[in-house]
């Protein structure tokens, strides 16, 4: 393919002979013809100026009537050499970004905020500026699923220079899930009184207004079929009454940290994995409460291997508090609330029974929660 073509015409009394010269000499002429006493023909971009030279020794007169190819297009960007060099380095530059990972987004996190997961992800290889290829991801995949506890599983996906992690938290006290396919029983996670019951499958061996112990089995996968007994998987829904008993203390004279009023930053920059501090000095941190905030950086609204971490560190201090007894009694009461909303949201409270105590120092606060809820647990019936 020519990168470009022109087409010319000859007008003059020796064009014949002009003609057979440049064809001996084995100058390439696409599609002679003539139209009256004009002669067209095509050449490359490259030839014609050795036409319009020759044309001259014999006194012909060449003109160019048509030009086509790349050359021509290219060609109102030789007078201006920067733009041109300008161009191909910004083309360079983005397909050579786009080799590397340089923005990464958490999703699925909830309690596990997204700096914790991207410093995860830094210990284990996979950061900005890692090369964007599933090896590095795999990797930091398997690591993670081995050595941390806090992750159920996560998967990385790379497209281009972008990851996206996507992640499931392991919620505490997590009871494993039984496989449909396994026997099981299903056993009293508390003792309580029962109210009602729900058996889809299993023989229930308690009764509605019976007390249950915790660890008891409640529904058996022992089922009798003819004169022989085989084993299922166990499914039901026993709710029960039951208490929880809780206690929290405060005293009234306490050594409680606030913040002091100084702080300090100090920034960092993040190039393929290297951070080179930009502020001098050793500065101590102890007594401090440090925030992160990373910046990323842009070049022509492309993500470059560029970031500035700025950490700014905020200094507290140990201040002696001491409160009323009607104070304590506040904070125990929110004490009380917060335990009910974090562990005891799944169950119905029906009543809540407080009693106060003083202790050497402080107040103490004994309250019985009463609640209403499923108590059911299936048991893999080898395990119990």
């Amino acid at each position: 393919m020519s990168l470009g073509r022109v087409t010319f015409s000859m007008i003059g009394a020796y064009c014949e002979d002009c003609i057979n010269e440049l064809i001996s000499r084995k100058i390439p002429l696409r599609d002679i013809r003539n139209s009256g006493n004009v002669i067209y023909a095509g050449t490359s971009v490259f030839a014609y100026p050795q036409i319009a030279k020759l044309s001259r020794r014999y006194g012909v007169r060449v003109r160019v009537t048509e030009k086509r190819g790349v050359y021509f297009h290219l060609s109102p960007f030789r007078k201006r050499p920067g733009l041109v060099l300008g161009t191909f380095v910004s083309a360079a530059l983005v397909l050579t970004l786009r080799m590397f990972v340089w923005h990464i987004d958490i999703h699925g996190n909830s309690e596990l905020t997204s700096d914790y997961m991207l410093k995860v992800l830094e210990n284990y290889g996979f950061t900005a500026g890692v090369l964007a290829n599933d090896t590095d991801a795999l990797n930091a995949e398997r690591n993670i699923m081995l050595s941390s506890d806090k992750i159920r599983w996560i998967n990385i996906e790379v497209n281009g220079s972008r990851a996206d992690v996507y992640m499931s938290e392991t919620p505490d006290n997590e009871t494993e899930p039984v496989d449909l396919m396994t026997p099981c029983n299903i056993v009293a996670a508390r003792s309580g009184v029962i109210t009602e019951t729900n058996v889809t499958s299993g023989k229930l061996v308690c009764e509605k207004g019976s007390g249950a112990a915790e660890g008891s089995v409640l529904v058996s996968g022992f089922v009798g079929s003819g004169e022989s007994l085989i084993l299922v998987h166990a499914d039901a829904e026993i709710i029960a009454d039951f208490a929880e008993n809780v206690s929290f203390s405060i005293d009234y004279t306490t050594v409680e940290k606030v913040p002091s009023g100084e702080s300090f930053t100090r920034r960092q920059l993040m190039i393929l994995g290297i951070v080179v501090p930009l502020d001098a000095g050793d500065i101590s941190t102890e007594n401090t409460v440090c925030t992160e905030t990373t910046e990323q950086m842009r070049l022509f609204g492309f993500d470059i291997p560029l970031k500035v971490r700025t950490e700014t560190y905020t200094g507290y201090r140990d201040v002696t508090v001491t409160r009323s007894p009607d104070d304590v009694r506040r904070l125990l009461g929110q004490q009380l609330e917060q335990y009910i909303r974090s562990f005891l949201n799944g169950y119905e409270v029906l009543d809540t029974v407080t009693e106060y105590s003083e202790t050497n120092g402080g107040l103490e606060l004994k309250a019985t929660i009463k609640l209403r809820g499923d108590i059911a647990v299936k048991k893999p019936i080898y395990e119990h």
